[in-house]
């Protein structure tokens, strides 16, 4: 076990020994054979980029155990992205040649990880093009890229199995074919906290977010989103997928995942033993595409968007012969061109809400198996829905937006899933009603077998009746299911740590993550669906993402002015801006007890400042707290909340920050942080 050294251009000998005698890029196989198992090769980060225009063959690696790992860090050994450039052209034209490949794994390649990358203009990132096993991808991101990892077979090679692969923590900004293609008997994969936007690359035939082939089996699909996968060149007939499985693959779940704006489907799944639980597919042209057999549970449809092209316009879509049970979850759209369930095969329904266009059609097709929940009409929109489901842009972060919650991994191919009814609420303790209207107080919290960090109890459920809901001093959370008619509520004491949750999403006009008072002077929960008041929260609610299948709403009063906040369970990046020329705030509201996800704040400068609502750390102000492993935790009192990375304006991983201090408004204590001897602090808390 050793530790090799490769700078941009190389350095004195070359002979990777240390920094002075760094060796270069294309040394790489070299280098890790001579790390040996268990040893790192250092990429040096502080000192330029690396330029890439041939393939680097890789032929060996670590051993079971004891991977070699290469990793991007600075000249002090810290944690830091390595940036890569390779020969696409920066602006993408279908016309253009597509790049060079960058790592080439061959046959006998493996147990190897592979972190803290930056590949910037590159045709292919990672391609096996022979038999591999064992290899980790983490911690890296790529821009402007035909694919970022693929398995295909080259040379005197008639296979490229890859046998353990885990790409976690990964985010790709511009691609043309695809995120991920894994084919031959590929298995025992793990893809997760991956988040991959095509921003529209159109040309490249049959773009696809990540595609399994083959006898691909075994993969679990966890946290990771595809958005914007564009095709409309190649045919009549418009591609671009979110997801797919071809026939032959077996044994994949997906879990907590996004697909959003694909010009085809979200997920087009012809695999068997497929399970997606609590998957999204919003503004797909046909969100769900089914030709195999599946399963869904808890799973969200939004406003499908037929683009152009020969297709049809649908929430679910069924294949002759093909097999789908879905229990638990919600459709939802206002366009007249959808057909919510498109059944040419077998749909078998429970415990399914649906909401669609008066005019739209139900179900196309074969009759529907079990019963349908609730089905309400909507007043139509158009061909499709105006707000376009979770508003999702084309360009940025999509985690950033789409809220996803943090489960734990199931294992693949059982899976146990718990499915989450509305709590039993006991009878309300009357106090001081006034005229016909109760008055009730939230009942203490039920007791269930959920842990803390997953969801807090619903504390009260509407119903039809008009009520008055007083609050306790505790963190609150008031339900109201859409399925059926609310009456006319208010809430007495609404506050900084309680939510307001809904089965359906609150109308947001505007669309910038805020829900204030109708006309008249309360929050309408849905056409004709009932209304809350809530006393003494002038400014409305802020939305936060989803808690257990509900959306979550807190007091918009809460977050700092002009502060980035990081949603529930979510992966969110929040991102200063490069020259560290605005001052910048960014917020984890850790009181509300809710998972917050693993989030990165990046671009961290000498202006900005992190604040949260429990302390992270630190006893008085100017006290350092230093990150664990790289993270900084938002736990408190043994509850895991999730954590948060923080790079600076030059990609560097912070390990440490400056507690400023405490400030205490209304209820609410904040507590900042900032870099270690930036003038940034407590003052610049704004409310």
């Amino acid at each position: 076990m050793a530790t090799t050294y490769i700078s941009p251009t190389g350095m004195g000998n070359k002979s990777g020994s240390d920094w002075a005698n760094a060796a270069s890029i294309t040394s790489l196989n070299a280098m890790i054979a001579k790390a040996g198992p268990g040893g790192e090769v250092l990429l040096l980060a502080d000192a330029g980029s690396y330029k890439v225009s041939s393939p680097i063959n890789i032929y060996g690696g670590g051993t079971p155990g004891a991977a070699v790992t290469i990793k991007g860090v600075d000249h002090s050994g810290n944690a830091m992205e390595a940036t890569i450039e390779g020969t696409r052209p920066s602006v993408y034209a279908a016309s253009n040649a597509a790049g060079n490949e960058l790592f080439k794994l061959q046959a006998g390649a493996g147990n190897l990880s592979f972190e803290n990358l930056q590949v910037n203009n590159t045709g292919t990132v990672f391609r096996a093009a022979g038999d591999v096993s064992n290899i980790t991808i983490e911690h890296v991101d790529a821009s402007n890229v035909a694919r970022f990892f693929e398995d295909y077979a080259g040379g005197a090679n008639k296979t490229a199995t890859v046998t353990g692969l885990t790409i976690r923590d990964v985010e790709v900004d511009g691609f043309s074919k695809g995120v991920i293609r894994l084919q031959y008997n590929s298995s025992n994969i793990l893809i997760e906290d991956v988040r991959g936007d095509s921003l529209k690359q159109d040309g490249d035939n049959f773009a696809i977010g990540v595609h399994l082939d083959g006898t691909a089996h075994d993969v679990k699909i966890i946290r990771t989103s595809m958005a914007n996968a564009t095709d409309t060149t190649s045919s009549s007939y418009w591609n671009g997928d979110g997801f797919a499985t071809e026939r032959g693959v077996y044994n994949v779940l997906f879990q907590d995942t996004v697909a959003s704006g694909n010009t085809d489907a979200g997920y087009d799944l012809k695999s068997t033993g497929t399970t997606l639980v609590r998957a999204i597919a919003d503004d797909n042209a046909r969100n769900f595409r089914i030709w195999g057999e599946a399963t869904m549970i808890d799973s969200v449809g939004l406003d499908p968007h037929k683009r152009g092209g020969i297709a049809s316009q649908a929430q679910v879509w069924l294949n002759e012969g093909a097999k789908l049970t879905i229990d638990g979850g919600s459709f939802t759209d206002s366009g007249t061109n959808t057909a919510v369930f498109y059944n040419n095969g077998t749909i078998t329904v429970s415990d399914v809400s649906v909401s669609l266009a008066s005019t739209a059609k139900l179900v196309a097709g074969k009759a529907l198996t079990g019963a349908l929940t609730t089905v309400e009409k909507l007043v139509p929109t158009g061909p499709y829905s105006l707000d376009a489901g979770l508003n999702v842009p084309v360009v940025g972060s999509l985690l950033d937006t789409l809220p996803i919650v943090l489960a734990p991994v199931v294992t693949v191919p059982v899976i146990t899933v718990p499915v989450i009814a509305a709590p039993v609420v006991s009878t309300p303790v009357a106090e001081a009603p006034a005229a016909s209207v109760p008055v009730v107080v939230a009942p203490a919290a039920p007791a269930v077998d959920t842990p803390r960090d997953s969801i807090s109890p619903l504390h009260f459920v509407s119903n039809a009746a008009s009520e008055t809901i007083k609050a306790t001093s505790a963190a609150d959370s008031f339900y109201f299911n859409q399925a059926s008619k609310q009456g006319a509520d208010s809430i007495i004491g609404f506050g900084a740590t309680d939510l307001l949750m809904t089965a359906k999403m609150l109308n947001d006009g505007n669309k910038d993550g805020i829900i204030t008072y109708g006309s008249n002077g309360v929050l309408d929960l849905g056409s004709k669906m009932g209304t809350v008041k809530l006393e003494g929260v002038n400014a409305g609610l802020r939305y936060l993402g989803l808690v257990d299948g509900h959306f979550a709403y807190a007091a918009a009063s809460v977050r700092p002015k002009n502060a980035v906040e990081g949603k529930f369970g979510v992966a969110d990046t929040l991102a200063g801006d490069a020259g560290d020329k605005k001052a910048g705030a960014f917020f984890f509201d850790s009181a509300l007890d809710q998972s917050l996800g693993h989030d990165k704040v990046t671009k961290f400068g000498a202006k900005d400042i992190i604040v949260t609502t429990t302390r992270i750390g630190g006893s008085d102000a100017g006290a350092t707290v230093a990150a664990a492993g790289g993270v900084f935790s938002l736990g408190h009192d043994g509850i895991d909340l999730g954590d948060f990375t923080v790079t600076d304006t030059a990609g560097k991983s912070v390990g440490a920050l400056e507690f400023d201090g405490e400030r205490v408004v209304g209820d609410t204590h904040y507590y900042v942080y900032s870099a270690i001897g930036s003038a940034a602090g407590l003052a610049q808390l704004g409310f």
